[in-house]
């Protein structure tokens, strides 16, 4: 139970993990979308001079790699969190098997000690005899 409980929360850190990272990455993109539009808008009215050009381009290129990164980010995040629900599985399949195995030992238990019960009865049946055959 302990290895589940262990599980359970790594599993639950993961997608945590997996969740902020994605939420990170739209955050930004928002942000950009709306600096882009923005620029777009100053555009249009003739604002911009080349090398305000100049410098949103070396600025989309960064952004664009700067999303790369979280999306490689949110890709490892969401392997991390493949992992720990296969861990969590795994946990999980062992506390059943235990749960299983304890039911098998509960079910037949008191056949075993009824069992061993008859046998030292037996036993101690044989050794009375013994004791009070007669002697020749």
């Amino acid at each position: 139970m302990k290895a589940l409980g262990g599980a359970v929360r790594a599993r639950e850190h993961a997608e945590r993990e997996r969740a902020a990272k994605e939420q990170e990455r739209a955050r930004l993109a928002e942000e950009a979308e709306a600096l882009r539009s923005a620029e777009g808008s100053r555009l249009e009215r003739g604002e911009l001079h080349a090398a305000d050009l100049q410098r949103q381009g070396a600025w989309e290129v960064r952004t664009q790699w700067d999303d790369e990164e979280r999306a490689r980010g949110v890709a490892t995040a969401r392997e991390g969190e493949g992992r720990a629900k296969d861990g969590e599985g795994k946990a999980r399949g062992a506390v059943a098997s235990a749960e299983a195995e304890a039911k098998v030992v509960d079910k037949h238990r008191d056949e075993w000690v009824a069992e061993g019960e008859r046998a030292a009865e037996a036993v101690a049946e044989e050794g009375a005899r013994e004791a009070w055959r007669p002697r020749r």
